[in-house]
C-alpha cells in the first residue's frame, strides 16, 4: 500500500493499517467492483427512526440507526451515499451494520430528492451541494450534542465530502472524515467512467440517474432525463443548467475537490484502490495532501470501486480501517 500526504503517513506510523489483501476469487478491480451485484443483498435496514434536516429548499431525510450492545454512546457517525445510490445501497447497509456493531449511532443520508428525501425535496443534487452537508452535519451535531461526529462518503459521496472539508466552514463537531474510491477531479472521473470498456459500469449509473429524475420538472431544463444517455449528457443537459455553471466542463472545473484537497485540515482519510475502473488513480498523486495535518491517502494495488473485498474478512476492508483511523483520531 501506498500512503500519500507526510502528514498522514507521520500519522499512520504509530498506527499503521492493516495491509489489503486481495480474498479469492475476486482478482483485479473489475471483479473487486462487481463483487456485490454477484453475492445476496445483506437485507435492508430499517431505521430506528427518521429525521428530517431542513436544508434551502425542503428537508433531508435520515435515517438513524442505534449501536448494538454497547454500553456508552457518544459517537455518532454519517454515511454519504454515492451517485445513483441511497440509504438502502449494500455499502450503505454494511457500513451501517458495521460501526452500529462497534458502537456508533449510524445515520444514513439520501441526498434531495433521492429516496425518502423526495417526500421532502425536489431533484437534482450534484457533486458541489456541500451546503446540504453541512446542514445535515449540524442537524446532527444539535440532537446529539457532545457526540464526536465522524464522515463517510462513498464514490460521488466521498467527493462532497472532501470539497466540504476543502471549502472550510466544518461543522463543529466534526472529528474525521473517511473517503472511498472518491472521485477528485469529475473531469478525469467522467472520462474514465465512460471510456467503451466501462459500458456496464456507465450503463448502471445512467440507468440509476433516470429513476432519480424521471419526471422531474424545471424552468432550465429542457431535455427528457429518461432520454439522456450518459453521465456527461445529465451533466450537460441537467446538472448545469439547473445549478448555474455554462456547461458541464464548467460544472465539473467549479465543483471538483482537488483544487482544495491542499486546506483540509480535518483528519482525513481518502481510500482508493490503483485498479479502480471508473476514478482515475493520477488524480490522487496530483493531490496537495498536507505535510502537517493527518490528511492524505491509502493506495491500495486492488480493490476496485467501492469493493475491497480482502482475505480473511467479511465484510469489506476500508470498513475496518475507517474504524482504526477514527479510533486514533479519537485516543
Amino acid at each position: 500500500m501506498e500512503i500519500l500526504g507526510q502528514g498522514l503517513r507521520s500519522f499512520l506510523a504509530d498506527c499503521p493499517l492493516q495491509a489489503f489483501r486481495t480474498r479469492v476469487p475476486w482478482f483485479g478491480g473489475d471483479l473487486q467492483t462487481l463483487r456485490n451485484s454477484f453475492v445476496r443483498s445483506p437485507g435492508l435496514l430499517n431505521p430506528d427512526s427518521r429525521l428530517q434536516a431542513p436544508i434551502d429548499v425542503g428537508a433531508i431525510s435520515v435515517a438513524i440507526n442505534q449501536p448494538t450492545n454497547a454500553t456508552k454512546q457518544d459517537k455518532i457517525l454519517l454515511l454519504v451515499h454515492g451517485l445513483g445510490g441511497a440509504e438502502d445501497s449494500t455499502y450503505m447497509l454494511n457500513s451501517a451494520r458495521y460501526f452500529n456493531a462497534q458502537g456508533y449511532t449510524v445515520a444514513r443520508m439520501n441526498y434531495r430528492g433521492v429516496g425518502p428525501s423526495k417526500e421532502y425535496s425536489e431533484p437534482p443534487y450534484s457533486a458541489g451541494l456541500t451546503s446540504d452537508l453541512r446542514a445535515v452535519l449540524r442537524w446532527l451535531n444539535n440532537h446529539w450534542p457532545g457526540f464526536d461526529v465522524f464522515l463517510m462518503g462513498f464514490s460521488l459521496g466521498g467527493q462532497l465530502s472532501l470539497r466540504m472539508l476543502g471549502e472550510g466552514d466544518v461543522p463543529h463537531g466534526l472529528k474525521a472524515c473517511v473517503s472511498v474510491s472518491a472521485p477528485l477531479d469529475l473531469a478525469t472521473s467522467q472520462k474514465k467512467l465512460e471510456r467503451p470498456r466501462n459500458f456496464v459500469y456507465s450503463r448502471y449509473v445512467v440507468n440509476n440517474m433516470r429513476a432519480d429524475l424521471a419526471g422531474l420538472v424545471h424552468p432550465k431544463v429542457t431535455a427528457d432525463p429518461t432520454k439522456l444517455a450518459s453521465v456527461l449528457a445529465f451533466d450537460q443537459e441537467v446538472i448545469a443548467p439547473v445549478f448555474g455553471f455554462r456547461d458541464a466542463q464548467d460544472y465539473y472545473a467549479r465543483v471538483s475537490s482537488l483544487p482544495l484537497i491542499g486546506n483540509i485540515k480535518v483528519p482525513t482519510l481518502a481510500i482508493h484502490a490503483a485498479d479502480d475502473p471508473w476514478i482515475p488513480v493520477e488524480d490522487y498523486h496530483a493531490a496537495a495532501w498536507s505535510d502537517g495535518a493527518p490528511v492524505g491517502a491509502c493506495i491500495t494495488p486492488s480493490g476496485g470501486h467501492v469493493g475491497f473485498h480482502a482475505k480473511g474478512q467479511a465484510n469489506p476492508w476500508y470498513e475496518n480501517a475507517a474504524h482504526q483511523f477514527f479510533d486514533a483520531v479519537s485516543s
